[in-house]
């Protein structure tokens, strides 16, 4: 060891002090042994430090192979940039995967994941409706396959409207953290476009529509059919607003119109109607 060579070392030089003092004290011969031993312990200590020096290169040269190695381990893994489920697998074990490294490489995927805890409804709004969405508004999503409905929120709009559909594609994300729903289920979506109190509204199946103007049948005190126009304004799934052209407590005929004529008497059957869309989806279920 080096402190073996010390030892040795500082002997020797002790030794060789002592007899240059005084020749004859120190025996030729015992002077000789300590300079061997010395020059041996130097030579080990030598031999050591390059068996150090060879031991840290190797070490260095496995840490590269050994970094090299993980590095090319890592392309063994495939990594998916979100959280979900395999619900296709497009490739065996030990099957050659294409690289899909250029776009003018048509390649399959290797699986197809679904984020199941959170749905995206993608829904086309007419282009009179699309003024009134905006991102974060919330949209009831009825899925009747689960008789459910739930609450959904806009998260995007393209804000172009389709030429030929004239419609705007908007998605709306809802949330599924029991998983109840399914990739793939149909719904139907219910947008809270606008929202008016105290207005005077009729069924929808009362009005009728002729090119651009709007129409209704009405049943005066004595029976008389009177056809008469009306401005409407917004409209629910089973109501429309009338803005003009009708009084509050007037009755309408809200079927079959085509089969009165103005001034013809009839025999009305009073049927009670919903004061709004919410009463009217309480009395269908």
């Amino acid at each position: 060891s080096q402190a073996e060579h010390a030892a040795l070392h500082a002997n020797y030089i002790r030794l060789k002090q002592a007899a240059a003092a005084q020749p004859g004290l120190i025996a030729q011969q015992e002077l000789d042994d300590a300079q061997s031993k010395d020059l041996s312990s130097e030579a080990q200590v030598d031999a050591a430090k390059a068996a150090l020096a060879a031991a840290q290169q190797q070490a260095a040269v496995a840490g590269a192979d050994n970094e090299r190695v993980s590095d090319l381990n890592a392309y063994t893994k495939v990594t998916a940039p979100l959280n979900g489920v395999v619900v296709w697998r497009y490739a065996d074990t030990g099957a050659l995967i294409q690289a899909g490294t250029s776009s003018d490489v048509q390649t399959l995927p290797v699986v197809k994941l679904s984020e199941s805890d959170l749905l995206r409804l993608r829904l086309p709004v007419p282009e009179d409706a699309v003024r009134f969405i905006h991102e974060g508004g919330l949209v009831n999503v009825r899925v009747d396959a689960v008789d459910r409905t739930l609450v959904g929120k806009v998260v995007r709009f393209t804000r172009d409207v389709s030429v030929s559909t004239r419609t705007m594609e908007t998605e709306i994300d809802v949330e599924n953290k029991d998983l109840s729903l399914s990739p793939g289920m149909y719904a139907n979506a219910t947008l809270d476009l606008e929202r008016k109190e105290n207005v005077l509204t009729v069924p929808i199946q009362a009005v009728m529509r002729n090119q651009g103007r709007a129409m209704v049948m009405v049943v005066d005190g004595q029976n008389r059919v009177e056809s008469r126009d009306v401005e409407t304004g917004i409209q629910g799934s089973t109501l429309v607003e009338v803005k003009a052209g009708l009084n509050e407590g007037e009755r309408v005929i809200t079927g079959g119109q085509s089969n009165y004529q103005n001034g013809e008497t009839v025999k009305p059957q009073m049927q009670p109607i919903p004061t709004s869309d919410q009463d009217a989806e309480q009395g269908e279920q």
